[in-house]
């Protein structure tokens, strides 16, 4: 009995490559992008660096993992911060998005069920562009509440299956701005099914 009613807190990360060959200005990518983005989230900010220079580089960047208890281990801060955190508390990593020419951070949150930060870099290069997007995924099961997540997940879909639509209306958004195909390079792991609801969102 205690197995089913003990609450529990699971995190996970994924990343998916996205290759965009097109010629297409870098404003039209990113509004598509951002667009895609808010479709189903709470919450995204954008961020548009200085990239210096004219020169398109040959090849693009790719994203990296930052972990703030990695970085502040062994220091005063990180102490601080380990016993500041509750038991079971999750303290979340980040994308650093060093050369793209766009950023943003979009947030899905359902309280007292899930909680999704997606992380998107899109960096341009000679033949077009690459999406790379990084997501921490938190799913809370068992508990009081799980009756209720069960109901409300058989009518709407998994938490899991909207962390997967959130990535492929952001591919759908750009696809349809650009005319062109979205071609997945890299992914782990590999996007799942999607709501049953998309077929009625997607409908156009």
């Amino acid at each position: 009995m205690n197995a089913q009613l003990a609450e529990r807190r699971e995190a996970v990360e994924t990343y998916h490559v996205f290759d965009i060959k097109t010629n297409a200005s870098p404003e039209v990518l990113i509004k598509a992008a951002a667009d895609g983005l808010a479709r189903n989230t709470n919450s995204v900010v954008q961020n548009r660096p200085l990239v210096m220079g004219n020169q398109i580089p040959a090849t693009p960047g790719r994203f990296q993992i930052v972990d703030p208890a990695a970085a502040l281990r062994g220091t005063g801060m990180g102490s601080i911060m380990a016993m500041a955190q509750a038991p079971g508390a999750m303290l979340l990593k980040s994308a650093s998005c060093d050369g793209a020419v766009w950023t943003a951070k979009a947030v899905r949150d359902s309280p007292g069920s899930d909680r999704l930060d997606l992380y998107s870099c899109l960096y341009r290069y000679k033949d077009g562009y690459q999406l790379n997007v990084y997501a921490v995924f938190q799913k809370a099961s068992g508990g009081r509440m799980e009756l209720s997540r069960q109901a409300a997940q058989a009518l709407v879909g998994t938490p899991e299956q909207w962390v997967t639509k959130n990535i492929v209306d952001t591919v759908r958004s750009i696809q349809e701005a650009t005319r062109v195909e979205v071609v997945r390079i890299e992914a782990q792991p590999e996007l799942g099914e999607l709501p049953k609801v998309d077929r009625l969102t997607s409908a156009r």
